[in-house]
Formats: C-alpha cells, structure tokens, sequence
C-alpha cells in the first residue's frame, strides 16, 4: 500500500517536543507518531490505519498499549498543552496591539459512534438536545466531552478537551473496580468548573475575562464561581429562570410591544442581524445584578432567545458580538470529529480514551498555531493549513524515495520500501 510518511514532521516536533519533557523517549515518539498520523490519514483512523501511514512500520498493538499501559500522564501533557497556548496567545495579541480581554467558552459535543457499540467504556446513550423536539426526543450511541477555548483578539486557542462519563456508566464502571480505582461522578457543571479552576492561575489578573456558556451550564454554582474570580460571564437561559421574581417568558410577554433594538453581530460567514429588548435585574440564587437580552432573528418570531451577562457598562451589540465568539467551539468540534478522528477510536478503557483524546488535542494544536503564524492567501481556513502538512509530508516522502534511488538502490528495492511490498519469491 502506498505509505505517506517518511519520519515526523519538523514543524510538528518543534511544536511538541517541549510539551512532553515529562515522558520517555519512546513515549515521545508513540505520541508525535500518533499525532503526525492523525493529521495525515484520510481514512478511518483506527490504530492501524494510522501505523500504517509510516513507512516504518510497527504493529498497531504497539499504539494500543501505549494508550492502555505505559505509564504516563495524561494529565500532566494537557496542563503543559494549555499553559503553552495561553502563554503563547497572551504573546500574540499583546505584540498585535489587541485590547486586554480574553473570552473563555465552554461546550460539549457528542461523538457518534455505531449503535452495536458497547464494549467502549466511554460509550452510552446521550440525549441529543439539538436534534430533540418538545415531542420527539433523540439520542444517540456515543461518548461525550466538553471543549474550552480561548479567544482574544483574532486569535482562537483550544485550552481543554475533556470525557465526560454519565453517572450510570461510572456505577457500572466501578463495579469492577478496587476501592482506591473507583471513578468519581463530575457533571458537566462540576467538569465546567474544574477546567475553569485549572485555567484560572494562567490569566493575567489585569486582564478582562469574559466566560460564555449555553443555558445547560447557566446553574447557579458555575455563575458564583465564575463571579468569585472576578470575571465577567455571559450565557443564555431557559425560559423559566426567573428575573426578580418573574420568569422570563412572562417578562417577554409583558414586553411584546415595546421597541426593538436591531444589532448587527459579525461573523466569519457575514453580519447577522438580531432584535433585542433588554432589562436588568437580579436573577434567582444569582447575587449580582444582570443585563438579560431578549433576542430574535425575526421581530415576529414568537419564541426570544434568552441571555443573562455580567457587563452592565456595555451595549447589546458589544455583549452579542462577545457571545459570537462560541462559534469557535463549534469549528473545535467539527475539526476533531471530521478531520482528526475524534470519535474514531478502538481503546476499551476510559483511561485509553483520555490518552487519545490528548494526541487529538496536541494534533489540533499544532494546526491552530500554525494557523495563525501562515494565514494568509492560501491558508484561509484550518483544512487549507492541514492539506499543507500533508503536502509536506508528500514532498519529504518523494525526496526519500529519489535518493535512495540515486543512492545505487534498485527500482525493487525502493518500491518494496515505500510502498511496503512483499519481495518477490
């Protein structure tokens, strides 16, 4: 079969290499390998698909014991990953000239997997609230996960991609389980809020910080906690939260016939245009005052959307075109699903899938990095910057293969290398 990389990319070792310090030399090289291959591969990326990019090529059990039983942390890879992103960002916009504000937002996403799977610990049924309707609701065969960004300026960062297991799936889990091995249950709230702490000692303390969330993270813990770091957060609500004592549907009613405010939000597609009411008040178990939006696409759609900020001094096109900015976690989601196989993984255990979650992130990485320092006529969009690594690897390959054909190597002989074919009987 044809193989597609002659050794590592450069570009990516210099990128990666200072992260993993804390790991052995072979585990250095499993993890570039992984990483580089997941850039490269078009097709599924099980674990042999992937080792079979290589022209040197080990067996895929290899790749699977490194995620299942070699000794390191994946941990320690991913508070490395996002101290560096943030370093680097915080560098980037303050050579630019960018105002001190940063936005961290949160979401989650399911990875699809086929309905017969059952044998992945992380694999459940999860509701799927986007395909859901008030009278049909759907779930989906899969593994969910929270991803963080971070934005300031131009500048889009991802700084976590976190499992997260469903509390029947940990019972079942630590039935199998030694005392001092069992699992502890983290909601999506409580996982929100530790990746957030782990983020927190990272930001500068002059520095503006805005967090953004939809309604299912908007509980009344998260918005203490985010508010006890001195930060500023802004989230959509549901319809029965209430605003000083009135829920926020009727509050929409009460003001169905007062003025619209038209705002006009861009964003990497055009401008988008919102009609908003606003009103300020105090949230249920929420202790500081709040600027909440009424927002529509259409001022006869019947139905607002609802969100609550912090910012009081700002306007609604300023809190709106802030909250654009979670549409980075949406080309998060498709980029690692889509293009770097996210969901593609084979490893049983939940320890196994953190570990490949972690070479996806580090694969992502490297390609928002370069992203931004090669942006330009023909790098406009992160796919353009992955088929240029690609190329790159075609280009060391082809080179690899003239000079050992100008090395005095027979034709055989080099097809029997890069191509990985049997010699001849």
């Amino acid at each position: 079969m044809l193989t597609r990389i002659l050794h590592n990319s450069p570009k990516l070792c210099a990128f990666a290499e200072p992260l993993l310090t804390n790991l052995s030399e072979p585990q250095r090289r499993h993890l570039l390998d992984l990483a580089d291959a997941l850039l490269v591969c078009e097709e599924k990326k099980t674990l042999a698909a992937l080792q079979r990019q290589f022209i040197a090529s080990t067996d895929a059990s290899n790749w699977a014991d490194f995620l299942r039983i070699s000794p390191w942390s994946a941990a320690a890879v991913k508070g490395a990953l996002r101290q560096q992103q943030i370093a680097w960002a915080l560098a980037q916009a303050a050579a630019s000239g960018a105002a001190k504000e940063l936005y961290l937002n949160l979401d989650d996403s399911i990875g699809e997997k086929d309905a017969q799977t059952w044998r992945l610990e992380p694999v459940d049924w999860f509701h799927d609230h986007q395909e859901s309707t008030p009278k049909q609701q759907r779930y989906k065969k899969g593994f969910c996960y929270l991803a963080c960004t971070l934005r300031v300026g131009e500048i889009v960062v991802t700084l976590d991609v976190r499992l997260y297991l469903r509390a029947r799936t940990v019972r079942a889990l630590n039935r199998d389980r030694a005392t001092d091995q069992r699992l502890k249950f983290r909601s999506k709230n409580s996982l929100a809020k530790i990746i957030l702490s782990e983020v927190a000692p990272l930001l500068p303390k002059d520095w503006d910080v805005m967090v953004q969330f939809d309604s299912w993270y908007a509980s009344a813990k998260l918005l203490k906690f985010v508010r006890r770091q001195h930060w500023h957060f802004t989230c959509g609500l549901k319809s029965n939260r209430t605003l000083n004592g009135k829920r926020l549907d009727q509050h929409a009613r009460e003001l169905r016939y007062k003025w619209h405010t038209r705002i006009n939000v861009t964003t990497a597609e055009g401008k988008t245009i919102y009609y908003v009411r606003q009103l300020t008040g105090q949230v249920q178990n929420v202790p500081v005052a709040l600027r909440i939006l009424f927002s529509k696409r259409h001022p006869w759609e019947r139905f607002p959307a609802y969100f609550a900020s912090t910012r009081l001094t700002c306007t609604a096109q300023a809190i709106m075109q802030g909250y654009s900015s979670r549409w980075s976690c949406e080309v998060v989601n498709f980029y690692l699903k889509t293009h770097l196989g996210l969901a593609d993984f084979r490893v049983r255990s939940d320890e196994a899938v953190d570990k490949y979650m972690v070479a996806v992130h580090l694969a992502w990485a490297y390609v928002e990095r370069r992203y931004v320092e090669e942006r330009g006529a023909q790098i406009q969009t992160y796919g353009d910057l992955i088929r240029r690594h690609r190329d790159e690897h075609a280009e060391l390959w082809l080179t690899g293969a003239l000079e050992m054909l100008l090395a005095g190597h027979s034709k055989e002989e080099v097809l029997q290398r890069f191509l990985r074919l049997e010699p001849a009987a």
